[in-house]
This record gives structure tokens, sequence and C-alpha cells, in this order.
């Protein structure tokens, strides 16, 4: 579901080995160096965060980066680049079928070693797929390498096709890949088997969904190691590890070629660190409202003891191992000593660094900050463009919680002990508070409390969007529901006693929260993206989604 339209610096630069047209296909090595280059320019990078900030889950400040703020707010057109940086999927497309052409082209020393290829390039071709019937619905289904005149006449395919076509190369792929011994980083059968199950769960085919997720049973489990193993698995701290099913590397720079990705610098504060953040992506509000009590509880639930004017006590372990909030503490880089220091973050406080307080030029936009995904080791926060610590695409917490929805979409209330369960796995390896199940007695309960549990274990991770799609809660309004796209977009609890205290405001629970901006979400038409009008300009037959 990631867009690939990462500002990943690796995606800018030239490519290590270069090999012109008449000159290929002269050996495997040929097929070896155009997979790499696939998993290199196509896997997602950093572009998870900018497709967070299509949600309610974060904010991006900036309207000329990347187009998710226009997504985000209802603003974007036929020509936003949020759309044409997926509809960029059919430049994937067009390159593994190129490989899988070519490759009977030349002798392979061992079959194992074409087959391997072969299914890695398969599913590499179904994500994009994946990708363009998520975003787009029906669209063009190419099954071959085609002339520049030719792919100026394909029409677009019913969706139903070309998401059967999807699972089929990954069944290929799957079976190509089953006797290849997972190497960390590479694609495996169970990264086929669990995109699978993500394809059935978005076309609401609940059965098959369960099938595939059977095919990684006893295979994986949460990782659970160290004081703080959430955090671990996202800040470099943790990354092989028996949670991962799939991940992006992301190393240090070689040479003049960063391979690392840009989080840092996106999400970043001024004086954080060694380098100048652009300080563009930021928590809102309503996620941190949905992060539970300590106990368990939902901040709205019956017996909770959320306070809205003291809202960061006790609350569920991932919300501080994923966001720093004010009054909480900041690392920062110490330049004199060349280590990680603790500091006050506080935006309204004049102790907090002059240049992250809401009166500065860039502050955080909402007054939260990303912990989640931040790359603290010396040479990220020196380097904030070339981050290393890896992205992991696929994970285990991520089957469980599809397996949960699964069983509810299949058995309602009899699934109840089940979905249950599988939340307080999640909530147990933070220590955090067991489900109140006495609370949840109705389909629309349990089904909240699911959706709810999936936002927050899966915050930044860039699967927020296509949840409120799906669900049909993105026409929801966030003040009143807590979740959607409409209405206004808050952050921080704001005391108004320090810096910003003239700020705009907006009331929620009683007390001030930062006003962001106003979204509009139109369910006419929001729930697909738009056909580029670029690519309609040159194709005729490219018909355009409703209401666009």
């Amino acid at each position: 579901i990631y867009s690939f339209t990462s500002c990943d610096a690796f995606l800018d630069a030239a490519p290590q080995d270069q090999i012109s047209n008449d000159k290929f296909w002269k050996s495997e090595k040929d097929a070896e160096k155009l997979i790499i280059d696939l998993y290199a320019s196509t896997m997602p990078g950093s572009g998870i965060f900018w497709d967070e900030c299509m949600s309610d889950n974060a904010y991006l400040a900036y309207d000329w980066w990347g187009g998710q703020q226009q997504v985000a707010n209802g603003s974007h057109t036929t020509y936003s680049d949020a759309a044409n940086g997926v509809w960029d999927a059919y430049s994937t497309i067009r390159k593994c079928w190129f490989l899988l052409e070519g490759m009977d082209q030349v002798t392979f020393n061992s079959e194992a070693t074409k087959n391997r290829i072969k299914g890695e390039a398969y599913f590499m071709l179904a994500y994009q797929y994946h990708l363009l019937t998520t975003y787009f619905g029906d669209v063009p289904l190419i099954t071959k390498t085609l002339d520049i005149p030719t792919s100026k006449e394909v029409g677009r395919d019913p969706k139903a096709t070309v998401v059967s076509f999807t699972l089929e190369k990954l069944e290929e792929a799957a079976t190509l890949l089953a006797d290849v011994t997972p190497v960390y980083g590479r694609i495996s059968a169970d990264a086929c088997h669990f995109l699978m199950a993500r394809i059935h769960l978005y076309n609401e085919d609940y059965t098959a969904c369960l099938k595939s997720l059977e095919k990684l049973e006893g295979k994986y489990q949460l990782h659970t190691i160290g004081d703080t193993p959430y955090e671990d698995l996202f800040s470099g701290v943790a990354e092989i590890n028996t949670e991962v099913i799939l991940a992006k590397i992301c190393d240090p720079k070689q040479g003049d070629i960063s391979i690392g990705h840009s989080g840092n610098g996106a999400m970043g504060l001024k004086g954080m660190t060694g380098g100048d953040p652009y300080c563009g992506l930021f928590p809102t509000g309503s996620l941190v409202d949905a992060y539970p009590m300590a106990n368990g509880r939902l901040i709205h639930e019956t017996g909770s003891t959320y306070d809205p004017k003291n809202p960061y006590a006790d609350r569920d372990p991932r919300f501080y191992q994923s966001i720093v909030y004010p009054t909480g503490k900041l690392k920062i880089l110490d330049g004199s000593t060349n280590t990680i220091v603790e500091v006050l973050y506080d935006p309204e406080d004049e102790n907090t660094i002059a240049v992250q307080q809401y009166g500065a030029p860039e502050p955080s936009r909402t007054g939260y900050v990303w912990n989640k995904y931040y790359d603290f080791s010396i040479y990220g926060m020196l380097e904030i463009w070339d981050c290393t610590n890896d992205i992991i695409l696929f994970r285990y917490a991520d089957a469980l919680l599809m397996k949960a929805e699964a069983l509810f979409k299949t058995q309602g209330m009899a699934a109840k002990n089940q979905v249950c369960d599988i939340i307080d796995q999640l909530r147990d390896r933070c220590k955090g508070g067991k489900v109140h199940r006495e609370n949840y007695n109705t389909e629309d309960e349990l089904f909240t409390l699911l959706k709810n549990e999936r936002r927050i274990e899966l915050a930044n991770e860039g699967t927020r969007y296509i949840d409120l799609i799906r669900w049909k809660d993105a026409e929801k309004n966030t003040i009143e529901t807590g979740v959607g796209l409409v209405g206004d977009l808050y952050g921080a609890y704001m005391r108004l006693d320090g810096a910003g205290k003239t700020d705009t405001t907006v009331e929620v629970d009683g007390v001030p929260r930062r006003y962001i901006e106003k979204r509009t979400f139109d369910k006419t038409k929001h729930y697909l993206f738009p056909i580029p009008q670029g690519d309609r300009d040159l194709n005729g037959n490219l018909t355009q989604n409703t209401g666009w």
C-alpha cells in the first residue's frame, strides 16, 4: 500500500553498474543486477512516513512535498503528485516484464537461482498491481513489455480481473521460493503469503485471508526482548528478529550512493541533530488519543481515569515508545560530546530549545514528534538524510491483526475471545493493560476496539490511510468520532501559559487542543484516487474514476 514517492536519496543516485541494452542478457549476472536494482528502487522506504500523512495519524507540513497533504485535506486534483506517484508503478511493472522475458535468453548455472529471481520478480510485479488496484480500482493489466504506441492504447481492466492475476503471480512466486532458504531483506515464500493475506483482507475475502495466514503459523513470534521491545523494532536496535517477515535494509552511505532513508530529515525538529531537518511530518492529536490507558481502558471507556488536562499520564507503553509529547523527554545530539542526551521538550515552555517552541518559525505543527522509526544512532543523527534503521514492510503483529479482523468478519461476536486474545498479545509484549472484555458486548464495540488497536500498533507504518478507506471511516468527523478525514485536525493539549498562548485552538474533551487545518473528504469520489490527467492526455482509452 505504500506509494513510491519516497524521498530516499538512493532513488536519485546513479546506479553503481550500468549496462546498455545492446549488451544486456549475456549471463545470469545481468538478471542478478536487475533484480538488485528492483529491490533498491521499488521496495518502499521512508515513503511509508509520507503515506501516513494522508491519514488521521499524521500531518505533513508542506504542500509541495509529495502531495500527501492534499490527499489528507481533500484538495488533491487529477494532477496531484500522490496519484502520479502510485501510477508510476507501471514503470516498475515494465522493468519486471523486461527481466522475466529476458531471463529466458541466458543460461543459468542453477535452476534454483533462476527460480529465486523469477519468484522475486513475480512478487514485485504483484506488489505493484496490489498498489494500483488498492488506490485506483480498475487499472490496465499489462502482461508483457509494450512498445510506446501500444502503451498509449491500453484501457482499464476490471479490478477483480487484476486482483485475480495478482494473486496468481503471488502463488507462482511462493511456489518458486518454497525451497529457498529465507535471507533477511529478501523476498521469501512467507512474504508472498503475507501479501496474499493482505490482498484478500482488502478485498473482503476473509476466509482466503485466514488460509494464507495459516502458512505463517509457527514460524514467527512477537519480538519481546529488552526493556523497550516495541521501540527497538523500529529504531535499529533489534533489526533481525522473530517478528520481521520482510524488511528493506538501510545501511550507511557507500561512496556517493545513499542506501539509507530520509526519516530523520523529515521527522526531526531543529536543534535535535547535527543536520538541518525539514520539520515536516508529525503525529496528530487523535492518534495520541487512541492509545489506551496503562490499565488497558481506552480514554473514553467505562472506568477510564483519563484526565484531558493531564493527557500523557499512565498511557499504554507503545505511546511513550512511539511519540514525544509536550513535557516529555526529547533525545538530541550533544555536539560537544558527540553523544545522545535527553532534554525537556515542551513547546510552551521557555526552557525548551528556542527553535522548538511554538513561536519559532518551524516548530512541530502538532506539538508532537515521532519517536517511532527515528534513528538515534550517532551516524543517523549526523547523516539525517541517510538513516540506517531498516524499514519493516511486513511483520507478524500485522499478520495477527489481519487474523483478528478476518475472524471477526467471518464469526462476529463468536470470535470475541480470539480477537481479545490477539489484542492482549500485542499489549503484553510491552507490558500494557489487557482488554476489559466486559465493555465489549456488541459487534460495533468489538470492531471499534479492533480497528483502534490496529491504528496504534501500526502507527507510522503507512497502513492507516487504506484502513480508513476500506472501513469507510475516512468520511467521519475527527472531532466527533476520533477518526476520519473530515473537520478540524488537532494536535497537543495547550495550556496557553507560554509560547504559542495566542495560537488557534479547538476544543476537544473540554480542553484546548492545537488547531492544525480543516479537512474535507468527498465520499462521492475520494475513496479512489483519480487517474492522472497527464497519462489520460497521452492515452484517450484511459477512463476516469467517478467524480474526478
